[in-house]
């Protein structure tokens, strides 16, 4: 009877042990398809826009239960965004595997640090982490040395690598030292995980590796075996945004904000205000204002502006003023969960907002067109002769100008024939300043 109780328990306890190990690690036994991103770029500076692209695609990698495969090339980028990349990637629900092709500098070395695999290439660099500040103004750079800041970051970067059993040690370095390592060097010193020549050499290397994935408590084992790759490209509003918090463009946006404000309010312009005050709402976008906010307000003044076009009808200025705010405010609109509404749905309001603008740009620059064509038709006519008749003061040859009388004013005038002093002269038409005149014919 003894015997019979311990069998049965044996045979359970196997039962319930191999249930358990079928259930943990056979996820990516079968071949599957991973998310691929590209932090490289123009989205290879680690900053919101890239912490969207990146929680984009890490969500897409969960909801179809396969890895997700980052290529990194990157000089880095702002500590916030860092952050919050490198903490999805330590709590994320699926294995996360990067590969840096030529360099992971400064927020890049430590954003691969919480990856479950990291793959180098051979001449591939990794390090060179101090913070620095950069001058808006002058473009210049200052590391910090303040130890509240620094040690801020090598705790963070410390919990990033021995999450995943790397060496903290020469990641502290990184920051501290400013300490850069090459391929075989990052795995020598166990900051990344295989040298492999290229993507497919790296995945061909890590295919059947077990990984250990934790999130809230939860532990599991998943095999690698990856067969193909869904490269995930970033929206129309994840690139728009990067434009715009680009360096170069912002400063060109902020250059066009004030310095057209300052030409318009000197020229009198008034109706030019509307333009600069985009610009400068487009600068806003580098700043730490929230791009929702800046997206209602472009919305609002181009809407503004398209019914003062419709309901006071001018040279088509206003008009093509709000078509560029409600562009560039609805690329920009706030996205789901914030708006409840679903990613796709958002993507089609931002195409046909660009096709319906398009549209309208296209029909208002026409009506532009048209009202500074009658402009020049009326400066033509203002400039026109209202007499004929002048009388010569000098002697006029082809080739070389003389003075005439006309309307009670000396003006200078040519001719293709030679008039003498005290000759009448029909006037033909005004260069500028000058008359064309010929000799008054006798009847």
């Amino acid at each position: 009877m003894r015997t019979d109780i311990i069998r049965a328990i044996l045979i359970l306890s196997i039962f319930a042990f191999t249930s358990m190990l079928l259930h943990s690690s056979a996820y990516f036994q079968t071949p599957s398809n991973a998310v691929l991103i590209r932090i490289q770029g123009s989205m290879g500076t680690i900053d919101v826009p890239v912490e969207l692209y990146v929680k984009d695609a890490l969500a897409i990698a969960e909801e179809r239960n396969v890895p997700l495969v980052v290529v990194v090339d990157s000089y880095g980028g702002y500590m916030d965004s860092m952050i919050n990349i490198a903490n999805a990637f330590l709590e994320a629900k699926v294995p996360v595997l990067g590969y840096i092709t030529d360099k992971a500098l400064s927020a890049a070395s430590i954003i691969v640090q919480p990856m479950h695999i990291v793959g180098i290439s051979p001449y591939a660099v990794i390090g060179a982490a101090q913070p620095i500040t950069i001058n808006p103004v002058t473009g210049q750079y200052v590391f910090i040395n303040e130890s509240k800041i620094i040690n801020s970051v090598v705790a963070m970067a410390t919990r990033y690598a021995e999450a995943r059993g790397r060496n903290s040690t020469a990641v502290v370095m990184f920051i501290t030292k400013n300490l850069v390592l090459k391929g075989e060097e990052a795995v020598k010193e166990k900051v990344a995980d295989v040298v492999a020549n290229n993507l497919n050499d790296f995945i061909s290397k890590v295919n059947g590796r077990t990984v250990v994935v934790e999130y809230s408590g939860v532990r599991k084992n998943y095999t690698l075996n990856i067969v193909g790759f869904y490269e995930y490209n970033p929206s129309l509003y994840i690139q728009v945004y990067t434009y715009l918090r680009d360096s170069t463009i912002n400063s060109i946006l902020w250059f066009l904000g004030f310095f057209g404000t300052f030409i318009a309010l000197l020229s009198g312009r008034i109706d030019l205000l509307p333009l600069t005050l985009i610009f400068l709402l487009l600068a806003l976008v580098g700043s730490s204002i929230n791009i929702n906010i800046i997206s209602v307000m472009l919305i609002a003044l181009g809407s503004l502006l398209i019914a003062i076009e419709f309901m006071f009808p001018g040279h088509g200025i206003l008009g093509i003023g709000g078509i560029i705010a409600l562009i560039f405010g609805i690329m920009l609109m706030p996205i789901s969960p914030a708006t409840q509404i679903a990613p796709n749905v958002i993507e089609s309001i931002r195409t046909f907002a660009i096709i319906l603008g398009g549209g309208l740009a296209g029909f208002f620059s026409f009506i532009l067109y048209k009202a500074l064509e009658a402009g020049r038709k009326r400066l033509k006519a203002s400039e026109s002769i209202s007499s004929s008749l002048a009388k010569a003061v000098e002697r006029i040859e082809p080739g070389k100008r003389g003075r005439v009388l006309y309307e009670g004013e000396y003006w200078f005038a040519e001719s293709s024939e030679v008039i003498e002093p005290g000759d009448e002269v029909v006037v033909i038409e005004r260069k500028g300043m000058v008359l064309v005149v010929k000799k008054k014919k006798n009847e």
